[in-house]
């Protein structure tokens, strides 16, 4: 068989993503500078940052999966899929021979450990002949199995949660559902939770400083949220396509009024404020003009949007962890997601030559019993299941 190249090549450039010219023009012409600066000033400038920080590492994010997507379904996904097969082909075999007989009782129960567990695994890809074959051969099927895991999770949520989940005689199919489930009774935890302390804050007499304070970020939020739909109105009196007579012009204006739309409604200052410039509404002086001016007001918009965008980051990163089942302790980074799949692509191969290799030897009957020894004797000596030594 001809060497088949590793498709994750070492030297395989990474890129960084490059932020919008726009999005430069936004933020220079808003920062302070050139002088002395004031710790307010200060604040503004260090929120603008995180600001283009977090929107560009989103990106770059977004990009990285893009660009190792299509790599990894063309190398990974056919390993996979033939790991698969080669697992169906040994259980398929060991049923087999489990009906023909020679063998003692250790060897037929450790035969029937590993065909369990490679059905398993396969009938998890939606195998339901797998869950035949498992159930032939294991005193409870899968799905009762899987019952039975959540039932018992369910327990140790409950303790942890300090409350039941569901009625007294609810259960749960699949671990799947119960973590729906417990995922919804946290969030109604902490709403009631939230609920809780904000009326005993309500009902606590405030001093005239949380009087005053309160009255400031209710100012601070009103005016920002004042600032924000004028700079909305003044686009989509510009941009609106209906008053367009050019086609062609039409279609930009209404591409462009998406973009104010989505922009305005995830309360997007730099957005807006780009698409401005894009449209030739203001220039940098102008901008320049707004952020002294709208100071306290900015400022709060910013805070906003860098808690969005935290969140969006956090989310945009499990995305790409979970589509290529990378480690979760392990800092995301285009290096270190090449050098996971490079690992996976190279387990994979080693993994399928040596099921290719027990699938060639197990058709010895006298060679099949002494590979049957030699998992159990690995599983006791590792203390770990027998299966994790066979096609796994």
């Amino acid at each position: 068989m001809p060497h088949q190249p590793h498709l994750f090549k070492e030297d395989q450039p990474h890129n960084p993503a490059t932020p919008a010219p726009a999005a430069k023009l936004v933020v220079g012409a808003l920062k302070f500078g050139g002088g002395q600066v004031s710790p307010a000033q200060k604040r503004f400038n260090q929120l603008l940052n995180q600001t283009e920080t977090l929107a560009k590492k989103i990106e770059e994010t977004d990009k990285l999966a893009d660009a190792h997507r299509l790599v990894a379904a063309r190398t990974l996904a056919p390993l996979e899929k033939e790991q698969v097969a080669l697992m169906r082909q040994m259980a398929v075999w060991l049923d087999a021979r489990l009906q023909r007989k020679g063998l003692s009782a250790k060897q037929k129960n450790m035969a029937r450990e590993i065909l369990c567990h490679l059905a398993a695994a396969v009938a998890s890809t939606g195998d339901e002949a797998m869950h035949t074959l498992y159930a032939a051969h294991s005193a409870t099927s899968l799905k009762e199995e899987e019952k039975a895991d959540a039932a018992d999770m369910k327990m140790f949520m409950e303790d942890m949660l300090g409350e039941k989940i569901g009625d007294r005689d609810t259960s749960f199919d699949s671990l799947e559902d119960l973590l729906r489930a417990s995922m919804a009774k946290m969030q109604e935890k902490d709403a009631f939770e939230a609920t809780a302390r904000a009326s005993r804050k309500t009902k606590r007499k405030k001093s005239a400083a949380q009087t005053k304070a309160e009255a400031m970020v209710t100012a601070q939020t009103e005016d920002a949220t004042g600032a924000l739909r004028t700079i909305y109105r003044q686009l989509v009196s510009a941009l609106h396509p209906d008053r367009e007579t050019d086609h062609a012009e039409q279609v930009r204006k209404t591409a462009l009024m998406k973009e104010a739309n989505a922009a305005y409604e995830k309360r997007d200052l730099l957005g807006l404020l780009q698409l401005q410039l894009r449209a030739d509404l203001v220039d940098a002086n102008q901008m320049t003009s707004m952020a002294k001016e709208k100071l306290a007001a900015l400022t709060t918009l910013l805070k906003d949007r860098v808690k969005v965008l935290t969140e969006e980051l956090f989310m945009a990163e499990q995305r790409v962890m979970g589509e290529f089942n990378f480690p979760m302790f392990v800092p995301l980074s285009a290096n270190a997601l090449h050098r996971h799949l490079t690992e996976s692509e190279r387990n994979l191969r080693e993994e399928i030559a040596i099921m290719k290799q027990d699938l060639a030897l197990v058709q010895d009957d006298a060679r099949f019993k002494r590979w049957l020894k030699e998992q159990r004797q690995a599983a006791q000596n590792h203390d770990l299941d027998p299966l994790d030594f066979a096609f796994d």
